[in-house]
């Protein structure tokens, strides 16, 4: 049986999802409706400019891709001098990455021990245009 990640948006305007394993994508938006589930919603950082606290009939369903994991965003505050530090330590990795040079104990980090594959130059690169705003 497929697995569906289902949006929904709530708690002020931000987005959630959440796997729910279906036949349909109707039926992953009827048992995410329902108050029996009892899942987990992980927010996404997706946040939308008015209230919306139903699942989107139109997109809010779609397919687990093969291999594809959702996790909630992180959010942290830091100081301009902190953003900076974190914008050049990406920009070593990324450079350590594209020479094949990173060190045992830095791609330790990078998967966190090997749970996931770590980002790639591309993703550094969108993560460090994503904190430089």
């Amino acid at each position: 049986m497929p697995n569906y990640v289902v949006s929904k948006g709530h708690d002020a305007f931000a987005y959630y999802e959440t796997i729910i394993e279906a036949d349909t994508p109707e039926e992953a938006r009827a048992l995410a409706r329902s108050v029996d589930y009892d899942g987990e919603w992980l927010a996404t950082g997706d946040v939308q400019e008015f209230d919306d606290f139903e699942i989107d009939e139109g997109s809010g369903v779609r397919l687990l891709e093969e291999g594809e994991t959702i996790e909630a965003f992180k959010t942290i505050a830091v100081t301009a001098g902190e953003r900076d530090a974190l914008l050049a330590g990406l920009r070593l990795l990324q450079l350590a990455l594209a020479g094949a040079t990173v060190e045992p104990a830095l791609r330790s980090i990078l998967t966190n021990d090997g749970e996931h594959p770590g980002l790639d130059l591309t993703a550094i690169d969108a993560l460090c245009e994503r904190i430089n705003v």
